[in-house]
């Protein structure tokens, strides 16, 4: 078996260009507290429209569907519409509970986005823009949002193995924006450009985009987690 590339044992699976793909071998605390909201919520009688941005492989959206939610996935890369066919042939999941939008996500047109979302769910993708685009994008989901909607987020980290090395970890968070180093490149596929962020950036940036109730943790591994509530 090859060498895993961190502590939990993941192995080298690339996306474009963006990181490995870490959904498709466990699903973490993020992932777990995303479906009991949805099965909270469904299991009071309420119906649940979320969010995956920048879904990649597609993983996580299929259980969020199967959970119970009507789930829009939007990703610059088609990774996961072959995942989506699968599922919905296979009658897990009716087709209209799985939507695919390929585009970017500093792009994001009214259109591409449900009338309201109850829940945001966006694992290690939005430290891809500068901050201030982060912000705006945010801001433009929290708009869309209905009261009490469950945000679940995560960001690389500033003091993960790659943050440690990152060339512009002097910087404050609204400066920063490169890349890593070529051999944190190689090991993590980590290609373009990112933010690195400690709690305290995410919370920052939660908060700036309207959200409350915020709650910011750290893996071990050191990437930044959050849960948050729109008013």
């Amino acid at each position: 078996m090859p060498d895993a590339i961190n502590q939990y044992g993941d192995q080298f699976r690339p996306t474009e260009g963006h990181g490995v793909d870490i959904a498709s071998q466990r699903q973490d605390e993020l992932d777990a507290a995303s479906l009991a909201f949805i099965r909270e919520q469904t299991g009071a009688g309420k119906s649940v429209t979320a969010i995956d941005l920048g879904g990649g492989y597609g993983t996580h959206s299929i259980h969020m569907a199967e959970a119970g939610a009507s789930v829009t996935m939007i990703d610059v890369d088609d990774m996961a519409s072959a995942a989506f066919t699968g599922a919905i042939a296979e009658k897990k999941i009716p087709a209209k509970n799985l939507t695919f939008v390929r585009r970017d996500f500093v792009d994001l047109n009214e259109k591409d986005l449900p009338e309201k979302i109850d829940l945001l769910y966006s694992q290690r993708a939005i430290h891809y823009v500068p901050y201030e685009i982060a912000e705006r994008v945010l801001r433009q989901l929290f708009n869309r949002m209905s009261a009490g909607a469950a945000v679940f987020i995560s960001a690389a980290g500033y003091d993960t193995e790659y943050g440690k090395t990152y060339p512009d970890r002097g910087e404050p968070v609204e400066k920063r924006f490169n890349f890593v180093t070529p051999d944190m490149q190689a090991k993590h596929g980590i290609l373009h450009k990112i933010v690195t962020y400690t709690e305290g950036d995410m919370e920052k940036l939660l908060s700036s985009a309207g959200f409350t109730d915020i709650r910011v943790s750290h893996s071990a591994f050191g990437n930044i987690k959050a849960m948050a509530r729109k008013p």
